[in-house]
């Protein structure tokens, strides 16, 4: 999938093209998406000092962005068990499709691989060891890093859905403990 590129990274502009919006780079849009989104949190999801904080330290990570800022691959955005359809085959398990794709952009994958693993740390070494494998650049050494910063955007967004959301209560969840732990952000 990481293998499609487009011309530019960015959303996509809709209607049912892949056409790429010429957004701002991820680095320099992180900060303002944050912000917005904790000002948008519905009361009694995120108490005002745990908003504060993920506020000030999106900006803080945002920078490192700057090592994906040019790189414009299909990227699904919401990869996760639930959207995988898989089937046996004789060697074993075999991922068929992605489900679920009005979230995907043109960017970096990393945020594939992050987003995937941001709710199960148990998946991390499995899946990590079969994304770096399935890319055709190098991987940086702290790409998880960089993913783990992208997702930011997701958690971001994710906690602004109605109150008994349940994916978005996970999403505080992992918000308040990255703000208490911010060695979380590195693995």
């Amino acid at each position: 999938m990481s293998r499609v590129s487009f011309d530019r990274p960015g959303f996509f502009s809709g209607g049912g093209n892949l056409a790429v919006n010429e957004d701002p780079p991820w680095s320099r849009q992180l900060p303002e998406f944050a912000e917005n989104c904790m000002a948008a949190v519905p009361d009694g999801r995120l108490d005002s000092r745990t908003r504060r904080a993920w506020a000030k330290l999106c900006p803080h990570h945002a920078p490192a962005l700057e090592a994906v800022d040019g790189q414009s691959r299909l990227v699904h955005s919401d990869v996760n068990p639930k959207n995988i359809l898989v089937a046996t085959t004789n060697s074993g398990w075999m991922a068929n499709a992605l489900l679920d794709w009005e979230f995907s952009y043109s960017g970096c994958p990393y945020a594939d691989a992050a987003n995937m693993t941001r709710f199960a740390a148990d998946r991390l070494d499995g899946f990590a060891a079969g994304f770096a494998e399935g890319q055709d650049t190098p991987l940086p050494a702290n790409w998880a890093y960089l993913g783990r910063v992208l997702d930011m955007f997701a958690l971001s967004d994710l906690v602004t859905r109605p109150l008994g959301h349940a994916v978005a209560d996970q999403a505080a969840a992992l918000i308040g403990h990255i703000t208490t732990v911010p060695s979380r952000m590195n693995f």
